[in-house]
């Protein structure tokens, strides 16, 4: 190759590299985004959620209906389109998905009786929580503390009382 050649070869290459730069930072602050949503999205819960659980919990069928009853009489707190707050997140097609904030929602499903904590009091469970050493303990109480339930365990080695353990941290012994 001559040299005019080579050097148009680096300015192209350079030029490449600049685009991909850009189009790597539009995407990485796309990803921002995106985790962003992802964690907002977690204090929400669907219309087709509630409905799946309170069948999960009760054995009970409801209709979409009484979600919108529910949350037209303001129930379930402010009503937020799903595609207008988040946007970045991928949805399903077709019709608007409404979703209500999970601290209302559960609190009047609760009340309502349609909302039951996964583990009863004396259900023997096994307690792992992120950079602790896994225990085994029996429920001693249980609390709906803002959208989720929150248990208080009595270990089974010191008979200790460990109150505020999340439900996501128990795993129930048969």
């Amino acid at each position: 190759m001559k040299r005019a050649e080579l050097e148009e070869q680096i300015k192209l290459t350079e030029n490449k590299i600049l685009e991909e730069q850009e189009k790597l930072k539009e995407l990485r602050e796309h990803l921002k985004i995106v985790i962003e949503q992802e964690k907002e999205r977690k204090h929400y819960i669907s219309s087709k959620e509630i409905i799946d659980l309170i069948y999960k919990n009760t054995g009970k069928k409801i209709n979409m209906s009484t979600v919108k009853r529910w949350a037209d009489e303001g129930y379930l707190g402010e009503v937020i389109d799903e595609k207008d707050k988040f946007w970045a997140l991928r949805s399903k097609q077709g019709k608007k998905r409404f979703l209500y904030p999970k601290i209302n929602t559960h609190s009047f499903l609760y009340e309502k009786g349609y909302l039951h904590p996964e583990y009863e009091v004396l259900d023997r469970v096994v307690v792992k929580q992120p950079g602790q050493e896994k225990f085994t303990g029996i429920v001693v109480d249980s609390i709906l503390e803002k959208d989720q339930f929150q248990y208080t365990i009595q270990t089974e080695e010191t008979f200790e009382a460990i109150p505020n353990i999340k439900e996501e941290y128990l795993t129930k012994l048969e």
